[in-house]
């Protein structure tokens, strides 16, 4: 096991700037995750772990080693693909058994690391199974075998569970957890879905455009998102932004935009009179009051009504027509299309950003 540091890391392709000055310490023995959309940089920072480009600028250390320039076969890593990379011709075996012969592991010693591997991920039984025999998990699993056998300091994962389906994407992530949980190995895994990356990562990396966006724990960049790109990335369905500015009467702190004005804490709320400001809150943090509240609401009328069991997702807009998004609990009354409803936000999960530079001006998370 190793931490594993990017020092000042650039990558440039031709006029395209891949991956802009990046520091980055990644823990022993951490699960991290690199999240954010396609061309955003993740995968190119992770094949710059690997070996399998280099950095136009800066350095990477894996463990007390510089390692910018070594080879990928000589930086102790493993690296499992989203195509699984397996030989069609080869038996589950002696796929992945395939990088301990070639470094000239002894036979005996082959066999006790392919089975001890097998045994975790539950395909011992498969060992003498062609590629084209296993279903889409089963060879997720071997390609996870083939690394795991080589004990590595560090497992390099790029989008694995993406060519999945929905469910077996959900039970493979469960899976993983309890590996890194028995191996104890330090991973770096990169993918689209933030799901994924809110369920698996110890720490979780959003990028955008070849910059680190945060850094934090799941919990930390939910309720404390940096700024509106990460606010609006993580969290499902994504967070509502409404523009307006902050106003100040009588002792109170208004946030006031067509059709509607909402109170915020007068406690933590700097002076920002007539500031141009976004309000984020999240679906699940506006509730359906009945019409006659008198209270600070938002007027909405309601567009589309999503059942999916569990939850209803409803699409509303406000008289101002900006679109605002709730997630109520599905066992609750779900108003009807083009009814006029009003929403109260909890004062506890509020978001100020500036309008100009999307940062995040202040919050009033759950927690704080």
């Amino acid at each position: 096991m190793a931490e594993v540091r990017l020092v000042g890391v650039t990558k440039v392709f031709g006029n395209t700037t891949a991956v802009a000055k990046t520091d980055l310490e990644i823990k022993d023995g951490e699960f991290l995750v690199l999240v954010g959309p396609s061309g955003c940089g993740k995968s190119t920072t992770l094949r710059m772990i690997a070996g399998l480009e280099t950095p136009t600028e800066g350095d990477i250390y894996i463990g007390e080693r510089k390692v910018t320039h070594l080879e990928p076969k000589d930086r102790d890593i493993a690296m499992v693909f989203q195509n699984y990379a397996l030989y069609p011709h080869m038996k589950v075996f002696d796929n992945m058994a395939f990088g301990l012969r070639l470094r000239k592991v002894p036979k005996q010693e082959i066999e006790v690391r392919v089975k001890e591997a097998a045994e975790i991920l539950g395909i011992a039984h498969l060992l003498d199974r062609y590629p084209k025999q296993l279903s889409g998990g089963q060879r997720q699993r071997v390609a996870l075998g083939r690394a795991i056998v080589r004990h590595p300091q560090v497992f390099l994962m790029d989008e694995p569970l993406s060519n999945l389906d929905a469910k077996l994407r959900v039970q493979m992530r469960a899976e993983l957890i309890k590996l890194h949980q028995r191996l104890k190995t330090t991973v770096v895994y990169v993918t689209h879905d933030q799901t994924e990356a809110m369920t698996m990562g110890m720490r979780i990396v959003v990028m955008k455009d070849g910059i680190v966006q945060q850094v934090g724990t799941p919990k930390e960049i939910y309720n404390n998102p940096g700024n509106i790109f990460v606010a609006g990335f993580i969290g499902s369905p994504p967070m509502n932004f409404l523009k307006g500015v902050i106003e100040q009467q009588n002792g109170k702190v208004l946030f006031k935009t067509q059709g509607f004005t909402l109170n915020l804490p007068t406690t933590k709320v700097p002076i920002m009179a007539s500031q141009e400001v976004i309000l984020g809150i999240r679906p699940e943090s506006l509730t359906i009051v009945n019409n006659d509240d008198k209270g600070a609401c938002i007027p909405c009328e309601v567009e589309v009504v999503e059942n999916i069991g569990s939850e209803t997702i409803i699409h509303a807009r406000t008289s101002g027509k900006e679109e605002v998004v709730i997630k109520t609990s599905g066992f609750e009354k779900a108003p009807q299309m083009g009814a006029a409803i009003k929403v109260k936000a909890w004062q506890g999960n509020l978001h100020l950003f500036d309008a100009q530079s999307g940062k995040c001006i202040i919050d009033f998370s759950v927690g704080q």
